[in-house]
């Protein structure tokens, strides 16, 4: 299976994000923040169409808060994770594909993560150029053939990178 594809941006990915924001919300109690993130959090940019979702808690409850995801479901992934985030997924039924990839990035209130995460999604909700320039370069990424993830990042990674400068230019890089 290639994992790395690109698919349209479609409008039901907004309440695909808010569904799962309220089960979690069920089961997550304390003081948090949830934040769709990532390439179905911008309107008409494609990509995998996972639904990454990033929350934020007080960097001492990461770990409890981790172990809560895990009961519901979500595993968590050491190797994606770092010390200002952990990484989890899981897979859930719907409609559209049968089957659809939830990433859920845990991390602090004013990490780097947090930080840059909300700039670049912000930056290009209101940007429709950086948006067009953002899916071209995620298109050819994929190409025809199956990529690597390293291929695909690197090619990505430009990009990224220049959105993110701009991004943070008027926010404040939080470094």
């Amino acid at each position: 299976m290639n994992k790395y594809i690109f698919k349209p941006y479609h409008e039901i990915f907004p309440k695909l994000f808010e569904q799962e924001k309220l089960r979690l919300s069920k089961y997550l109690t304390g003081e948090y923040m949830i934040e769709h993130i990532g390439s179905t959090a911008v309107p008409g940019l494609g990509g995998k169409g996972i639904i990454d979702i990033m929350i934020s808690v007080s960097k001492d409850k990461m770990r409890d808060y981790s172990r809560e995801l895990e009961k519901v479901g979500y595993e968590f992934v050491e190797r994606s994770s770092n010390n200002q985030r952990l990484f989890h997924w899981q897979d859930l039924p719907d409609d559209l594909e049968r089957i659809r990839r939830y990433h859920v990035h845990l991390t602090f209130l004013n990490s780097k993560e947090w930080m840059r995460a909300l700039a670049f999604r912000d930056y290009l909700r209101v940007h429709p150029e950086a948006v067009e320039k953002y899916a071209s370069i995620k298109k050819q990424a994929v190409g025809e053939n199956k990529v690597t993830k390293e291929e695909y990042m690197d090619k990505k990674e430009p990009v990224i990178n220049e959105i993110l400068e701009k991004a943070l230019s008027t926010k404040g890089d939080p470094l």
